[in-house]
């Protein structure tokens, strides 16, 4: 499976769950991030990629870390900032 199917299915699983854990439909998450439902439409179909913001936002509503959720899908981005973000985490969970 290639990086950018890896990525989209992350993230659409992460809104999935977030649907799922926060009992909203993906147009009021879309209303509370301040974005289209369109774009979160796109988010979850891997058109189009989300922002650091968004991620916690969905992190949160599916209950799951948000820094965590960010250094996931940053570090499936772009591998060669892996190490980055695990010294981020444990900087956090310290």
């Amino acid at each position: 499976m290639n990086l950018t199917i890896e990525f989209a299915m992350r993230t659409a699983e992460l809104i999935a769950i977030a649907k799922i854990r926060s009992g909203k439909e993906q147009q009021q998450m879309a209303a509370e991030m301040g974005i289209s439902a369109s774009r979160l439409s796109a988010v979850a179909k891997g058109k189009l990629q989300p922002n650091a913001s968004e991620v916690a936002y969905l992190a949160q509503q599916a209950q799951t870390d948000p820094l965590r959720a960010i250094a996931d899908i940053e570090t499936e981005r772009e591998p060669k900032f892996a190490p980055i973000w695990q010294r981020l985490l444990h900087a956090a969970n310290s």
